[in-house]
């Protein structure tokens, strides 16, 4: 009789303890690594960084204008007021006339932007990606860093790396850059 009260108490403690057990773990949490990715103003385009790296340049592809308010929603909100403030400025209205999101002043005709999937770290803030450009028989690679605000993805700067560059600095951030 003294063991079969000695199960009963066990069953009877442990049937205490189950709904207290499974209720803490029903309050446990996954925080991500980055709670706050910060915030953003301005619209954003739908997508991964590299997509919406490929959406930006198609649009330029189909558009070829520089009118800023078309193209904010893939800028960040930094670039986009370095851009606006850069046009009141006499000494960027070249650049600012050409292309000044590709190395070279003749607009591309197509664009491929590389995968991101190769980049291990999910939770990044800022992705450099390698853009292939091509004009007739001319090609040419330039790289867009690509930068997380709030859910959005947006370019942030241009890394010229396309040879005979047009612009005075080797990034488009640098060449607006008051020196």
């Amino acid at each position: 009789m003294s063991c079969l009260k000695g199960k009963i108490m066990r069953y009877s403690t442990l049937a205490l303890l189950l709904p207290g057990v499974m209720l803490l773990s029903a309050c446990t949490t996954v925080t991500p690594a980055f709670k706050d990715i910060g915030t953003r103003s301005g619209p954003c385009v739908e997508g991964g960084p590299d997509a919406v790296a490929q959406k930006f340049y198609d649009y330029r592809i189909q558009h070829r204008n520089n009118d800023l308010a078309a193209l904010r929603p893939y800028l960040s909100d930094d670039l986009a007021k370095v851009l606006n403030d850069s046009r009141s400025d006499a000494s960027h209205s070249a650049l600012l006339q050409s292309d000044p999101f590709s190395s070279r002043t003749t607009p591309a005709d197509s664009a491929t932007v590389a995968s991101a999937s190769t980049i291990p770290n999910t939770d990044a803030r800022n992705i450099p990606l390698r853009v292939s450009l091509k004009q007739g028989t001319q090609s040419w690679q330039d790289e867009v860093l690509m930068i997380r605000e709030g859910q959005c993805w947006a370019i942030d700067d241009v890394r010229y790396l396309g040879g005979s560059v047009h612009a005075p600095a080797g990034t488009l951030r640098q060449s607006l850059e008051k020196r």
